[in-house]
């Protein structure tokens, strides 16, 4: 679907849904609250998959970031649109019971032009076993996958000049998940 031809549904900074439905482009246009959704697939090891966002992305581009994300489309839920983002940008399936939610964000964003790109985000945790290589990528939206531990994330992004290689969004669409992450790593050593 063409990004003119996909509508959003206008939220409050609340998340709510304010009745009204408009052309993603307009909503980016006029800085209206839109719903977005972001993935972190982990493995046992504590390490995530990473993408490469492609360079013409609007932000962050040509960095490292979350592993799927998107815009939730008007009429779908955050668990819907999880599972629909992971399987357009990585081919890989997810079942929604297999997500964790863990975190709800009101977020700004810079935008070209000195715009703000205004959402009200859900935070997903899911774990898979999978080898990079074998996956399936959206050459539209990223160029390429990789296994990265959370650890040397986070003290990568503790580091100025971290924002030439990953996404620098706001550290509460990492801290939450990372958080999550361990507990479910740390739990399954300790059972």
């Amino acid at each position: 679907m063409a990004e003119a031809d996909e509508l959003l549904d206008v939220l409050d900074s609340q998340g709510n849904k304010t009745g009204r439905s408009l052309p993603r482009p307009e909503v980016h246009e006029r800085e209206l609250c839109h719903g977005t959704v972001f993935v972190w697939a982990y493995n046992r090891k504590g390490e995530v998959v990473l993408q490469l966002r492609a360079a013409d992305k609007k932000i962050y581009p040509s960095v490292w970031d979350v592993s799927a994300a998107g815009h939730i489309d008007a009429g779908s839920t955050p668990l819907e649109s999880a599972v629909r983002e992971a399987k357009e940008e990585l081919g890989v399936t997810i079942l929604p019971k297999d997500l964790t939610q863990v975190a709800q964000l009101y977020v700004f964003e810079p935008w070209p032009g000195g715009k703000e790109h205004r959402t009200f985000s859900t935070v997903y945790i899911v774990e898979v076993e999978l080898d990079p290589a074998q996956l399936t990528i959206q050459h539209e939206e990223l160029t390429d996958v990789r296994l990265e531990h959370i650890d040397v994330i986070q003290a990568a992004r503790a580091k100025p000049g971290h924002e030439k290689v990953y996404a620098d969004r706001d550290a509460r669409m990492y801290e939450p998940a990372f958080a999550a992450i361990r507990e479910r790593i740390q739990g399954k050593q300790n059972a």
